[in-house]
């Protein structure tokens, strides 16, 4: 697209299950984050629309996702960012050496 000058991203998620009315929807929190969306119950005209709506909010969030982590890794600030704050008390330059038996 554009002379390779664009990015085409897409995302599949074949088996997203999501709903805007009934289950989890009654409790507060998630009635107020689909309220804020204008998702809450049913779609006035068209069934189902609300919860196709909210599949497509929840896959643009991964592909934002996605893009910031393949942004990071090709910058070097990955890899950066887990070894400055790595937790762990494992010396890491050393965990490459082959353990030999004995």
């Amino acid at each position: 697209i554009n002379d390779g000058e664009d990015l085409l991203m897409t995302v599949t998620m074949p088996s997203i299950e999501v709903g805007t009315i009934g289950g989890g929807t009654v409790l507060p929190p998630q009635g107020a984050v689909l309220e804020m969306l204008g998702l809450k119950g049913a779609h006035p005209t068209t069934p189902g629309e609300n919860a196709r709506r909210l599949a497509r909010i929840i896959a643009a969030a991964v592909m934002a996702g996605e893009l910031s982590l393949l942004s990071a890794l090709a910058a070097g600030h990955l890899v950066r960012a887990h070894l400055v704050h790595n937790r762990s008390q494992a010396n890491t330059p050393n965990s490459s050496r082959p353990v030999t038996p004995g």
